[in-house]
């Protein structure tokens, strides 16, 4: 009972480090680029493919992390992820040029993607009975990570330059490497349950679609945001590049009430998974109209708005536990869902900064906020039934 307790404590520790390292990379760059500039030559077009670098890595990951987590088991995975993360955060640090920052980033990101599609596995292997619990603790430490590498990101690139700015969070990644070594024996392939389906299949089933869109949106939302809302708001809203920093801040941090609250809530009353996925929608329409039309005064109320938007981020991690009887599906539906929304995410990342370059404003970005928030709400039909992935696969 006492190694039991134990090995509990070495996973939940694991789970909160590298919950606190998801997003460093994410949020980091965007508010100080105009100090990266100063050295390193960067167009908008480098920009672009900087915030591009999350999603495409992310979307890249969920075919990298399958096989070796099979393979050899989640916790030795995961060691290898940390490692990544690590060199990633040191490249970064060390840019030499425009290219050498993309690979580092990448680097990290790829990291982080993986990261993304096994915690909710390794949850559910060490506590299959506080899903929502554990779940809504992770979640809520991946949301101070965003916000605190944006919000931290200024000052220290003031004080220190921004090579210590981008840097610093490899010192955090290597602390991940501790608890996920203790359980380094724990670590065995996977095995697929009876009659369980093939991964392959998971796109036949509508809720795995509906887990899909309901992450798919939160993900335009905040890979969007973090790739272009400080320039978005500097050249639409007239903003200063503090004030930007501090507004993206904002936005980060709302994801933290959501983090806190929707896994418990969807895991102790499935009913109220589709009204969070509408109040979701909801917000993020307005946050858009009003960034889009709203006065200078009440901008911060419209990037509250809007930040509230991607509040089904966490319901969408739930509900791959949720609605997978087994951990083979869970795994299989975090890569299906994960690896779709970030491509999907990766091609509008890039259109945004397309966009940008022929229409020299921010207009069509905002309306697409809008249509895409539309879109999502959608997805509440389908979830609202409450199906399980593998009970669809069979029939």
């Amino acid at each position: 009972m006492k190694s039991d307790r134990t090995t509990k404590w070495f996973a939940i520790a694991a789970i909160a480090l590298f919950a606190i390292n998801m997003r460093t990379a994410v949020s980091s760059v965007s508010p100080i680029v105009t100090y990266i500039q100063k050295e390193i030559s960067l167009p908008i077009v480098t920009i672009g493919l900087l915030g591009l670098a999350a999603p495409l890595a992310f979307a890249i990951a969920t075919s990298l992390a399958n096989t070796p987590a099979r393979r050899i088991g989640v916790e030795k995975t995961l060691i290898g992820t940390a490692l990544l993360i690590v060199g990633g955060h040191a490249l970064r640090a060390l840019a030499w040029d425009s290219t050498a920052l993309f690979a580092g980033s990448l680097m990290s990101l790829l990291g982080m993607g993986i990261g993304n599609i096994l915690l909710p596995v390794l949850v559910r292997k060490y506590f299959p009975n506080r899903v929502g619990l554990v779940s809504s603790f992770y979640i809520s430490l991946t949301a101070i990570s965003a916000t605190a590498a944006s919000f931290v990101a200024v000052p220290v690139a003031e004080a220190a330059g921004w090579r210590l700015s981008l840097g610093q969070w490899g010192f955090l990644a290597v602390l991940t490497l501790l608890p996920l070594l203790a359980l380094r024996h724990n670590s065995v392939p996977e095995q697929r349950e009876l009659n369980q389906p093939r991964q392959k299949a998971i796109w036949r089933s509508p809720t795995a679609w509906a887990i899909f869109g309901t992450q798919g949106m939160t993900s335009v939302f905040g890979y969007v945001s973090f790739a272009w809302l400080p320039l978005l708001l500097l050249e639409h809203n007239n903003v200063t590049v503090g004030q930007a920093g501090a507004l993206l801040s904002l936005f980060a941090i709302l994801g933290l009430p959501a983090a806190l609250v929707v896994p418990v809530l969807a895991s102790r009353y499935h009913k109220l998974h589709a009204p969070i996925i509408w109040f979701s929608s909801s917000m993020g329409m307005i946050g858009a109209l009003g960034i889009l039309f709203g006065e200078s005064s009440t901008l911060w109320i419209w990037v509250a708005a809007f930040g509230l938007g991607p509040a089904m981020f966490p319901l969408a991690l739930t509900l791959f536990n949720l609605r997978s009887r087994t951990r083979s599906t869970v795994l299989a539906v975090s890569a299906f869902g994960q690896g779709m929304s970030y491509t999907v995410t990766t091609v509008i990342v890039f259109a945004v900064g397309v966009s940008r370059e022929i229409t020299g404003g921010w207009e069509a970005t905002l309306w697409m906020f809008f249509v895409v928030a539309l879109i999502s709400a959608l997805m509440g039909i389908q979830i609202a039934k409450n199906h399980f992935v593998d009970d669809e696969l069979v029939r």
